[in-house]
């Protein structure tokens, strides 16, 4: 399976660190450690003390019970835990998409999505939002 070159990720890793304002960010600016322990009322030395290691890759029991407390009926099965969107879109393609699929893509959205798409269904067709005017119909606009 061929998978095309995410060229606007490309970009900001070659770019991102080298400008004064990064205007691509997706994330959070990143914080201190200082300030998410002062925030938590942690014991910086228990923080400190606290041996590294690879934690559970799909998320921990405790996590996970978490996360599906907010969901009616969902246990802990019902939840996989990723690192953000670039580890959760390629599974979760992976699981839905099947050869000769047809997959409806909103733009703007992750370039990342248009890619995966290609390689796994084949089929891409994306559309753009169009806004409301006053006294006409809502429609979006296809490119197929």
């Amino acid at each position: 399976m061929r998978i095309e070159p995410f060229r606007m990720e490309r970009m900001q890793s070659t770019y991102e660190n080298y400008v004064e304002y990064n205007l691509s960010e997706s994330g959070v600016a990143p914080m201190r450690v200082e300030e998410l322990l002062a925030g938590a009322g942690a014991d910086p030395a228990a923080f400190l003390a606290t041996g590294l290691g690879y934690p559970q890759s799909n998320g921990s029991e405790e996590l996970r019970d978490r996360i599906a407390s907010f969901y009616d009926g969902a246990t802990r099965a019902n939840v996989l835990v990723t690192n953000g969107r670039a580890e959760a879109d390629p599974g979760s393609f992976w699981r839905l998409l099947e050869p000769g699929d047809r997959v409806a893509l909103m733009v703007a959205t992750s370039l990342q999505t248009r890619g995966l798409s290609r390689a796994l269904a084949g089929r891409v067709e994306v559309f753009r939002l169009a806004p409301r005017r006053p006294g006409r119909r809502c429609r979006s606009a296809l490119a197929l």
